[in-house]
Order: C-alpha cells, then sequence, then structure tokens
C-alpha cells in the first residue's frame, strides 16, 4: 500500500515510516497539513495518517479538505494522536476517518494496527 504521514514531530514519523516500510508499503510524509495537501492531490495515496493537533492546518481541517474532494473518496485517512478520549475520536469520525490509534504508539504492534482499521 501507499502510505503518506503528516505529523510535526519527525521521531513519530521516522518510527511509523520505519516500520511500514518494513512491512513491504511504499511511505512519505511532511510535517504539516498545508505542506502535504498538494501531495496527498498528486500522489493519491491509499492511506493517508496525520497527527490531530498541528500548527497551521490541524488534522480535522485536513481531513474534511481530503474528504472534500471527490478523486480522494478512496483514500483512508487514520489519526495518530496523543489525545486520548471519545470526544477526539468521534470528532475524527465525524471528519471522515477510518480510525484513530493513540499515542505513544506500540512499534511492534503499529502496522497490525493499522491494517485492522483499513480491513
Amino acid at each position: 500500500m501507499k502510505f503518506f504521514i503528516i505529523d510535526d514531530d519527525p521521531e513519530i514519523v521516522e518510527v511509523m515510516k520505519a516500520v511500514l516500510e518494513d512491512a513491504g508499503h511504499t511511505v512519505d510524509s511532511r510535517a504539516s497539513g498545508v505542506s502535504g495537501l498538494s501531495w496527498i492531490d498528486s500522489k493519491r495515496p491509499d492511506c493517508l495518517i496525520t497527527d490531530l493537533m498541528m500548527a497551521e492546518m490541524d488534522g480535522l481541517e485536513l481531513c474534511r479538505q481530503v474528504r472534500a474532494k471527490k478523486e480522494l473518496n478512496r483514500t483512508k485517512i487514520i489519526f495518530v494522536s496523543g489525545r486520548g478520549g471519545d470526544v477526539w475520536k468521534k470528532r475524527a469520525k465525524d471528519a471522515g476517518a477510518q480510525g484513530y490509534i493513540t499515542k505513544p504508539i506500540d512499534p511492534a504492534a503499529f502496522v497490525d494496527q493499522v491494517m485492522e482499521i483499513l480491513k
């Protein structure tokens, strides 16, 4: 699968990228929703993994903008955020996300969590 990660924490991006690539997936990333939106438009990843809280454009707004584009309706969206709780999970779902994983992630289980959401 082709994944695209948007998160302003380079360490978490490297962990997610490494475990997804080790599982045989193609991964690219950007540090902000603003810089990533044009890439998403042109490359049309199978799955977008995004943080919730970021400067410039938060993950909810990014999710809404992706969902507003018909050509991206097959792109799955998963939030990975330090904000737990049902309120945030509901907001993510209402914005169009398929799933929500709470940080800190467990590198050994991350790929399985993602694949379970994408089933």
